[in-house]
């Protein structure tokens, strides 16, 4: 059975929900303009210069505040996560530490989803907690076809859009299906403007 959004998402933040929280994420609009840069180094054009902090003002305001981001090497990857970083950082909200990991430039879905279990769970398993909102940056198809696994329907992710999802597992080192995972919201930055916020 294919999970669905729901039909209405109430205005409540999802700060009291309970369990660990994953958020999918394209990186920002990136600039094409100069050719002699590589795929991985291009930066963000202004489009995605403007989008990442207001997705990052949604992403906080909807209680999905990640205390850690798994990001590419890629500029452009990069460079979103770090105007998110600066917003949450500007406005006295808690900065989250963030992992730059190489495997997940261009990586395929169910890399994605392994590097969270996997090279993230290893990286935290001295910490001594779980944290409760990790935030995934990366390119698609892949990014597109994680979410698409754990939605268990195809979605397809524009450029700094995000799927979450609340995830029914003891530790990040579980590995996260459809069937231990539940949709929570989707946002991108043309729909910023109709605010959806998600369901509690």
């Amino acid at each position: 059975m294919t999970k669905s959004p729901p039909e209405s998402s109430p205005p409540e933040s999802l700060s009291s929900q309970t369990g660990l929280q994953l958020v999918l994420m394209r990186h920002a609009k990136s600039d094409w303009a100069d050719e002699d840069l590589s795929d991985h180094d291009r930066p963000l054009n202004k489009r995605g210069l403007r989008d990442a902090p207001r997705m990052a003002r949604w992403i906080a305001e909807s209680g999905l505040l990640p205390t850690h981001i798994l990001c590419s090497s890629a500029t452009r990857t990069q460079q979103t996560a770090m105007l998110m970083q600066s917003y949450w950082d500007n406005t006295k909200l808690e900065t989250a530490h963030l992992h730059v990991i190489p495997e997940l430039y261009l990586a395929p879905g169910d890399a994605i989803l392994e590097i969270v279990c996997n090279d993230f769970a290893n990286s935290i398993e001295n910490s001594g907690n779980q944290p409760r909102t990790v935030l995934v940056l990366a390119h698609n198809p892949g990014i597109s076809y994680a979410a698409s696994a754990l939605l268990e329907h195809a979605i397809g992710l524009s450029t700094a859009a995000m799927v979450a999802f609340r995830c029914d597992i003891p530790r990040w080192s579980v590995p996260l299906t459809a069937e231990n995972t539940r949709y929570l919201a989707e946002m991108k930055p043309k729909g910023l403007d109709r605010d959806a916020r998600p369901q509690t």
